[in-house]
């Protein structure tokens, strides 16, 4: 039996996944993959036998994904798994904007029964939480993957209007969305219009900061900003400068930083975003049937710094080959591999970093596996 090491709590919804092939502990000593939700594995010391981490959620910024892809690691992670999840959260937080609920929960908890009692004081003092409605107001959203796209249906349903910028947005992943999604090419045009804005981008070295004193300047006065992405894509200091002179009605944070708490006109919710039930079991099964699908297959599904790669069983065997290089580092295994009959090859790379795999009708003897190991570049070799 293999054996999976968590590092988090993980749903033991996952052992409908591993079955009886594989047995998932907090103290695995050689486990072939990991299991893992907000750990920070930067200075994480890997066992040699594992094959690859599986991240149940979205970000991966606690995980040093270069470095195990030079280590021949496959890094998994679940986009979608969790967006719904996400969703709900971001319509909560646009509500709590308008609606100055959260300050009306506070007020009305810190109330006594006096020379008033605690429903006349209620009666006089509601208008001081007074807020507006969501319907009929603009929604700016950046990034229409799972979550975003499921945002701008929930907006739209709500009777919002949409707004929406992607660069990255394919023609065919457009012509799926809703019609009235209106999209930009400038997000300082979504910026200009929005009466509420949301983000739902990766964080990289264009995003992190990319809500600042320059941007905010460009948004509509009395804005509301949300954020369920990542704490590093807004400046701390200059959305608390934005938020105190009233440019920005509300910033809703699912990422609280000590100088942000207690800040007028912002709101911090404690990391929320993924924390359903719901979420948390679709984030887990996810990861674990793409290290199942990865450990036994060889096959590459969500991978954050490998490619996709798939290639269905056949023949006596299947070889894995990982590397650093272009696509002729797998032209260079296939010869090797040739006298033993390729049934089926396929060869991917993404960045920096390639998989191939092969199907071979006889067993590759171990000379052969040691020259795949020593063609330049290739950081890890499997044979299932």
């Amino acid at each position: 039996m293999k054996e999976v090491l968590r590092l988090n709590e993980i749903s033991p919804l996952v052992n409908s996944v591993f079955q009886d092939k594989y047995i998932m502990t907090k103290d695995a000593k050689e486990p072939v993959g990991i299991l893992v939700r907000s750990f920070n594995m930067h200075e994480y010391k890997l066992a040699p036998s594992v094959l690859c981490v599986g991240r149940a959620g979205a970000g991966t910024n606690n995980i040093p994904l270069d470095r195990y892809a030079e280590e021949g690691v496959v890094v998994f992670n679940t986009p979608g798994a969790n967006a719904n999840a996400v969703k709900e959260l971001v319509l909560s937080d646009m509500l709590m904007c308008g609606r100055r609920i959260a300050e009306g929960i506070a007020w009305t908890n810190g109330l006594t029964d006096g020379e008033k009692t605690v429903a006349e004081q209620v009666e006089s003092g509601k208008k001081a939480f007074a807020g507006s409605e969501i319907k009929d107001k603009t929604l700016g959203i950046m990034g229409l993957g799972a979550i975003g796209r499921l945002v701008a249906e929930a907006a739209l349903a709500l009777g919002m209007k949409v707004l929406a910028v992607d660069p990255y947005l394919t023609k065919e992943a457009a012509s799926t969305l809703p019609e009235d999604v209106r999209i930009l090419d400038n997000i300082d045009d979504m910026f200009a219009l929005s009466d509420y804005l949301t983000f739902h981008v990766p964080l990289t070295n264009e995003t992190r900061g990319f809500i600042n004193r320059e941007s905010i300047a460009k948004m509509k006065d009395g804005v509301n900003i949300i954020n369920c992405s990542r704490g590093e894509l807004v400046d701390n200091e200059s959305i608390i400068q934005a938020c105190e002179s009233g440019k920005v009605n509300r910033y809703v944070t699912d990422f609280p930083a000590t100088e942000l708490l207690n800040r007028k006109n912002i709101i911090c919710t404690p990391h929320l975003g993924a924390s359903t039930a719901e979420a948390e079991d679709n984030c887990a099964i996810m990861a674990a049937k793409q290290i199942v699908n990865f450990v036994e297959k060889g096959n590459i599904v969500n991978s954050v710094n490998y490619p996709a790669v798939h290639l269905d069983a056949k023949g006596a065997q299947r070889v894995v080959v990982l590397f650093k290089g272009d696509e002729s580092t797998g032209e260079e295994a296939q010869k090797i591999l040739a006298p033993f009959k390729v049934v089926g090859f396929v060869v991917k790379t993404k960045k920096a970093f390639g998989a191939a795999l092969f199907n071979l009708n006889v067993k590759a003897d171990e000379s052969a596996l040691q020259k795949l190991k020593g063609i330049n570049g290739v950081t890890r070799v499997l044979a299932l």
